[in-house]
């Protein structure tokens, strides 16, 4: 947002007498030397305001509920796609643009041996698609209940995704091929990844782009694309934060009508504690809690939860169950080894990566240097809660299913109620009154048989003593 409102000013400041690097740390973040170190918990009050307006803005775009989300979707994910669409037209004209190109669709196959690669990578698909979360599930869940296209629009969200990343990764690399072609240097060693990528390299790449006002114009375009990206993220969370708090009184309440009023009470108390939880980011050191966190919840949280989500559906709830509530939703009848793929192949390959990750963290140094509590505080903490509250449902639920799908059957039978009716089918059986009766005792007709009440089936015609 600060990035999109600077592109305005002419000449673009990130250029004008400092260099992107330093413009990202001096004037945007205003960031501190170290965490804990002087002035590092001082509130950076330019990027309060802009967390603010931002923070007003989701508001403001979801008040009505899900229908303003679905229209304002028209914009912040249509947009994009043009806007990217127009930049891609010109970036892989410029010169250099074919060498940041190869860079980028060359494979490096020694990189696949390389464990942050494989968390980075699940890392990306899982932000990005938010497996885990719920958050499709709960846009989902606005449908009508016979609508039928549930499978359809499934396969086109994971499809688009993956090609707006490719497509994307084509406008970035072009520019990082002609920012390398201007300085003279590899390709390697300007291209970045992070936020550096965004906000130093291609801000560098944008300012040289072509002479005179179109730079302004190629930067206007693209960090508004960043922003509306980042808006249809917020929405998302939002709308499935809600989505949960909605279900949660309804479930509580059947008779409850969830008001637009309510709804908009609601939405404000969420943006708010939101809000609230990001201000220790937009401190001079929030940079640093920022990457404390971001390596955690992203790195670990993310992929954890998403194997916990596998193991409830895959053996919790069942595979053959999720399948045939696929086909009972969609009319799609999935293969046989989607079966297979549920209950043992993905778990396996995020245990591996999961595992990958954690050998990595032992001979790692990415967070070296930050004080423990920060990282207790900002990262462990968060994490262990989060996976606590996503390990949760899969314990619930076999609680439950082990209480009342086993235990309490057992003993319901022995109510009075229960009781009376086997009295009633023992008499006609040929059995005197249960109340004469020590049914711990061998029964001589029944050669040592002794009284099941689970075996007493109502309607059961037994044809003899023994049989009852």
């Amino acid at each position: 947002f600060h990035y999109f409102l600077a592109a305005f000013q002419w000449p673009l400041p990130w250029v004008d007498g400092t260099t992107p690097d330093k413009y990202l740390d001096e004037v945007v973040l205003r960031r501190a030397d170290a965490l804990g170190g002087p002035g590092s918990s001082d509130v950076n009050g330019t990027l309060l305001l802009e967390v603010i307006a931002v923070w007003v803005i989701t508001a403001l775009c979801l008040v009505k509920g899900i229908h303003s989300a679905g229209k304002a979707a028209y914009v912040t994910v249509l947009l994009p796609v043009v806007m990217i669409a127009c930049l891609c037209s010109v970036c892989v004209r410029l010169p250099g643009a074919g060498d940041g190109l190869r860079y980028y669709l060359t494979p490096r196959w020694d990189q696949l041996l390389l464990p942050e690669v494989w968390g980075l990578a699940a890392g990306q698909i899982i932000f990005s698609l938010s497996p885990g979360t719920g958050t499709c599930i709960s846009l989902a869940s606005y449908h009508e209940r016979d609508y039928r296209g549930l499978f359809a629009d499934g396969m086109l969200v994971v499809v688009s995704n993956s090609a707006f990343s490719i497509f994307g990764g084509v406008v970035v690399f072009s520019v990082v091929g002609n920012l390398s072609f201007t300085l003279q240097r590899p390709v390697e060693e300007v291209a970045s990844s992070g936020e550096g990528l965004a906000f130093i390299v291609f801000a560098q790449g944008l300012a040289q782009m072509s002479s005179g006002r179109w730079s302004q114009v190629f930067a206007v375009l693209f960090f508004l694309t960043l922003f509306l990206l980042g808006l249809d993220t917020t929405f998302a969370v939002v709308e499935t934060l809600q989505t949960y708090i909605n279900d949660w009184i309804i479930s509580r309440n059947p008779s409850a009508r969830i008001s637009a009023r309510g709804n908009a009470a609601r939405l404000v108390c969420i943006v708010c504690l939101l809000l609230l939880a990001g201000m220790p980011y937009v401190t001079r050191g929030g940079y640093y809690l920022l990457e404390i966190a971001d390596h955690f919840i992203v790195t670990y949280c993310l992929t954890i939860g998403v194997l916990f989500e596998y193991i409830m559906i895959g053996h919790v709830y069942t595979a053959e169950q999720m399948l045939e509530d696929v086909r009972s939703a969609t009319g799609v009848q999935l293969p046989k080894y989607c079966e297979m793929h549920l209950k043992y192949v993905a778990p396996s390959v995020l245990v591996w990566v999961i595992l990958l990750l954690l050998s990595s963290e032992m001979t790692g140094t990415s967070l070296h240097g930050y004080p423990t509590w920060a990282v207790m505080f900002f990262g462990v903490l968060p994490a262990i809660a989060a996976l606590s509250v996503a390990a949760g449902p899969s314990v619930q639920f076999r609680i439950r299913h082990l209480l009342w799908g086993r235990i309490y059957p057992k003993l319901s039978q022995w109510t009075p109620e229960g009781l009376a009716a086997v009295r009633q089918r023992a008499r006609r059986g040929g059995f005197k009154d249960f109340q004469d009766v020590d049914l711990d005792q061998d029964d001589d007709a029944c050669g040592g048989a002794h009284f099941r009440p689970a075996s007493l089936q109502e309607g059961a015609q037994p044809a003899d003593a023994c049989g009852a």
